[in-house]
């Protein structure tokens, strides 16, 4: 009962959701008898409806086009497949690890030319400081790993994800990294180089977007862009929503944002659309100009992007509770957002966050 993809609807039998089940679903969605399938015990004949979209699940094998790291630790590795997917913004895809063995010495970390332009070596020293070329990764057998989209329908056959690396956990008395092995699927994925095939599998997902006329507040943090992106995207250059949609995105420093003149180019173009950044930990060289309010001067804000959502935003709204709240990061920032959603009496139907971008 933790992956969530086995969701269906029991019109008739079933017997009654399960504590295991029920943090999974809104109150609307168990009265309209949203199951677990995987939860659901079969001791009589039942009815059940399944997404229709779970029949158009395929395989392919797609072909990497381009794999630049847009932060020390973010890749946005961007493959093509030979036909469209027909997926929803917000969806992800599962990627097969075959058994293998990844040596870090063998991964190329150039940096996005167009993120970074003329620092191709961008990332190189933080890498060579924390002695990341000297870890490997083993995988003794074939797994599959899902990841978020970042790309959006418009797209077609290029899928983009933003994959952040999975390090073993550092040991601080040794400075160095504990003899843990590394992330399978993110080291396999910071390894492939264009023109190098993959296995994935697709369209999933429950994280789309609710087609109504609140506003909309977006959070996001880390490879947590990738949701992000793909739903902005969508709403703005593909339906030219009118909706009030704002966009708060964490970093502990500037060297870890991406995609800001992205989001600064739909903020220029669409009224409705504002983007804002707070970082945690901004460093001397990043000479960050800190904003006094939203509509002061400045880069952005100082502080955990939930906490600048609720100073900068939330405590001067006038109805926060009609607000629909997207979000996806790391847990502790999951679980902040979800707090504060819940302080400012957002109904759990509208809040909405994805588990496999961050």
């Amino acid at each position: 009962g933790t992956c969530i993809q086995c969701r269906c609807i029991v019109s008739d039998g079933g017997g009654e959701i399960l504590p295991t089940e029920k943090p999974h679903f809104s109150r609307k969605e168990i009265a309209e008898g949203w199951r677990l399938g995987c939860q659901v015990k079969v001791k009589e004949n039942m009815v059940i409806e399944v997404p229709e979209e779970v029949f158009g699940i395929k395989k392919w094998e797609a072909t990497v086009l381009r794999n630049w790291n847009v932060a020390s630790l973010i890749k946005e590795f961007v493959i093509q497949i030979p036909e469209d997917m027909g997926y929803k913004a917000g969806g992800y895809i599962q990627i097969e690890i075959p058994e293998c063995d990844i040596n870090f010495k063998d991964i190329d970390i150039k940096s996005h030319p167009e993120e970074h332009p003329g620092e191709p070596d961008k990332f190189k020293l933080e890498w060579d400081n924390f002695k990341l070329w000297d870890l490997k990764m083993k995988n003794p057998e074939l797994v599959e790993r899902a990841y978020s989209m970042a790309s959006y329908p418009a797209e077609g056959k290029e899928i983009m994800l933003n994959v952040r690396i999975a390090t073993p956990p550092f040991d601080r008395n040794k400075n160095g990294w504990m003899d843990v092995n590394p992330g399978i699927a993110s080291s396999y994925i910071f390894s492939r180089k264009a023109g190098d095939k993959v296995t994935i599998s697709g369209p999933y997902g429950e994280f789309f977007i609710n087609h109504s006329e609140a506003e909309m507040l977006y959070v996001g943090g880390g490879a947590g862009m990738a949701p992000m992106r793909s739903h902005l995207y969508h709403l703005l250059r593909t339906l030219k929503t009118e909706r009030k949609v704002s966009f708060w995105y964490g970093g502990r420093s500037k060297r870890e944002l991406f995609y800001v003149d992205h989001f600064k180019a739909l903020e220029k173009d669409f009224p409705n659309f504002k983007f804002y950044i707070a970082l945690s930990e901004p460093l001397d060289v990043d000479n960050w100009k800190v904003k006094d309010n939203l509509d002061a001067e400045g880069d952005g804000f100082v502080g955990f992007v939930h906490q600048t959502v609720i100073d900068n935003y939330l405590n001067y709204h006038e109805s926060p509770e009609d607000i629909e709240v997207y979000f996806c990061g790391p847990p502790l920032m999951n679980q902040a957002i979800e707090k504060m959603a819940d302080d400012f009496g957002v109904p759990p139907e509208n809040v909405r966050f994805d588990d496999f971008g961050g």
